[in-house]
């Protein structure tokens, strides 16, 4: 059930956040050096880097739930272990891919 929320959060996330910041990064290219600087100020700040941040594990938390209903539509994973381990490593693998990503990032080092 959590597995499912997040799943759905995450793709909200990423639809409203993601297409937000796309809009707004599309309009500040197309309206000049001004309007672009002014975009990458706020995109490099901290609560840029924040949001950032989330976009990065919104889209790996619905990319590995997404793969684990693709196994379950083809019929496999449905005994009681199998599942409820999947269900279980899927926000931390989310959260691992995206430190390991935003480590390499900032630091250059995974």
């Amino acid at each position: 059930m959590t597995v499912s929320i997040l799943h759905r959060i995450a793709g909200d996330g990423l639809a409203v956040v993601g297409g937000i910041g796309l809009i707004w990064w599309l309009f500040a290219a197309a309206s000049g050096p001004d309007a672009y600087a002014s975009f990458q100020h706020h995109a490099t700040s901290w609560y840029g880097y924040v949001v950032l941040i989330g976009l990065t594990w919104a889209f790996f938390e619905h990319l590995f739930s997404g793969l684990r209903h693709f196994v379950l539509d083809t019929g496999a994973g449905y005994e009681l272990r199998a599942n409820r381990l999947w269900a279980l490593a899927i926000p931390f693998a989310a959260v691992f891919v995206t430190a390991a990503i935003w480590g390499y990032v900032f630091w250059g080092t995974i």
